[in-house]
Order: C-alpha cells, then structure tokens, then sequence
C-alpha cells in the first residue's frame, strides 16, 4: 500500500488524485475535454464489459467470507462464459457538468443493516485495477488492501463512492484471539468508472492520464458521519443535492467565506457568529436538520440564516 499525504492526514491510494501529493513523481499532461474523453472511457468501458467474464477466487484457509474477485477475457475454453455486461448495472453520476456512466457489478448485497451513503465512511477491503494487461498478461494491479481499512468516502475518487453506498456491510463481524475481525454477509461487488470519476488527467505511478479504473470489494461495515461535529449529519449539508459536498461555486458552502469551508467540515455555516449546534439545527438530535429551528419564518432554517443569530440555551 502506497501512503499519499491529504492536507495533514495520510491517506491511501483510491484518496482523490486533486487533493494527494503522491510520494513519487507524478507527471503533468494537457487537460483535456471532458466530454471528448468520457466518450473514449465509454467505448473501453462497453468493449471491456463485452469481452471479460468474472470468476471467484477463495483462499485455501479463508477467515470469515473472504474472496476474491478476478477477470478474464471470453475466448478458447472461456468462450461460453457470461459477459460482464449482461451482469452490471448502470448509474449515473454528475461532475464538472458531465453525466458519468457507472456500472456496478453485484454479487452480493450484504446482509447487515449498515449501508454508507456519499457522504459517510466504509470499511471495505479492495483492489483497484486498470482495464489493460501488464507484459505478461497479467490484469494490471495499482492499489488494494486485503485487510479491511476504513476510508471516509468523500475524499476517495467519486466512482468508488458511487459504488461503495451501492452496498451493505456484513451482518456478523467477530473479533478473535489475535485481535483481528472475520466477517459474514459483507457486500461484494465492482464499479467500472470512467476517467472522470477517478484521476481524469493526473498521471500518477501505475496510473496514466485518462485512464478508466476497476474497483473490486468487500464492503464489510459503514458509519454515519458528522464531520464537523455540528449534530448535522454529513450527507444533509450535501445542499444542491448532487451527492457531492464540495460543489462548485460555493453550492454547499452557505456563508460563501473564502477559505473553502463548505458546510461538512464549517462549525457555524451561515458564518453568523453562532455555532451551528448552538442554533438547534436538530431538535430531536437524529442528525437530519428538517426539523431545525427558523425563528424568523422565512424559510431558512437559523444555522443557515446569517440574519439570525440566536443561540439556543438549554
């Protein structure tokens, strides 16, 4: 596992190419249209999905429900197998203006009551593939974790997110004598993305410009997330509804302040002077703010009304 550095934390891999400094050298390439190539990954995306089949791979002394997804090309003794195509489903998700086609590739859905939207965090073990064959036919592998690690999903490139919320976590997870965790009914599945839910024009080691990406996993838990500690839940300040909280053009950043604190990671979003959990953005404490107090009647609720100030004392 390659370490990326993310603002101050550390982060893996799959983190966002725009907000990682890769340790190794990266190279600058000329940004191009991004219609022009999410036509390109689609016609790899439909010609790849077309011509492979998946199979699974379990280890000879498995803990828990692990397994391992694999690919191959349909041809020779594999020329009846199934087609990924006619196993995936389609989403779509919008970015820069575009409507990026996903394709999902379910096998299991999970059987624990823990889903992550985009917004929350998952624990998930994974791989990420290119869609090409090293020198020696080998799928080429540029990032994964057999064990499970824990990503917050709105710092990971969009597709995987995507993907990942598509799923539930496991339904049994049992901690054993080495301190280790097996689990049973994890999710498990793969998401095809085009460049432009993944590292569009950063060129990073493994990883060229352009480049449409695989993700394959097991989601094995997922945690609703609060960022800020401000009692909104993360996936509610998400306001012009696009399953991103970094919008551009200050779309989820109320107070429209100049040092990027978008609503998820801003204490007082309307920038009034009043924290947003002194200004009862959530009565009933379940995080979702629908009930949040507007005291003006204007339609705005107080934690996103600069024009009221009241701080809520109990």
């Amino acid at each position: 596992m390659r370490n990326l550095k993310y603002i101050v934390a550390s982060c893996l891999f799959i983190f966002i190419a725009i907000a990682c400094n890769p340790d190794d050298d990266s190279t600058t390439v000329a940004v191009r249209d991004r219609q022009e190539v999410d036509l390109e990954d689609q016609l790899k995306l439909s010609e790849y999905l077309e011509t492979h089949f998946y199979y699974e791979v379990y280890p000879q002394n498995p803990v828990g429900d692990e397994v391992e997804i694999k690919f191959d090309t349909i041809s020779g003794a594999n020329a009846n197998q199934t087609p990924l195509s006619q196993q995936v489903t389609e989403s779509f998700l919008s970015r820069e203006g575009i409507d990026y086609k996903i394709y999902t590739l379910k096998l299991l859905q999970g059987s624990g009551d823990k889903s992550p939207t985009f917004a929350d965090s998952a624990l998930v073990s994974y791989k990420g593939l290119l869609l090409e064959n090293d020198d020696d036919g080998n799928q080429i592998l540029f990032d994964s974790s057999v064990n499970s690690v824990w990503f917050d999903l709105p710092s990971v490139v969009p597709g995987f997110a995507e993907g990942v919320s598509q799923f539930n976590g496991a339904s049994t997870i049992t901690q054993l004598p080495d301190n280790t965790f097996s689990y049973q009914g994890s999710g498990l599945g793969a998401v095809f993305l085009p460049s432009g839910l993944g590292y569009f024009s950063a060129t990073i080691s493994r990883v060229p410009a352009y480049s449409p990406l695989i993700f394959t996993f097991q989601l094995r838990s997922a945690k609703t997330t609060d960022h800020d500690g401000d009692g909104v839940f993360s996936k509610f300040e998400d306001l012009d509804g696009d399953r991103n909280l970094r919008s551009s053009d200050n779309a989820d950043n109320t107070d429209e302040d100049t040092i990027g604190a978008f609503n998820y990671i801003d204490a007082d979003d309307d920038n009034d002077g009043v924290d947003t959990i002194d200004e009862n953005a959530d009565p009933n404490g379940d995080g979702d703010p629908s009930d949040a107090l507007d005291t003006d009647g204007d339609g705005v609720p107080d934690y996103l009304d600069a024009d009221t100030a009241i701080a809520v004392t109990t």
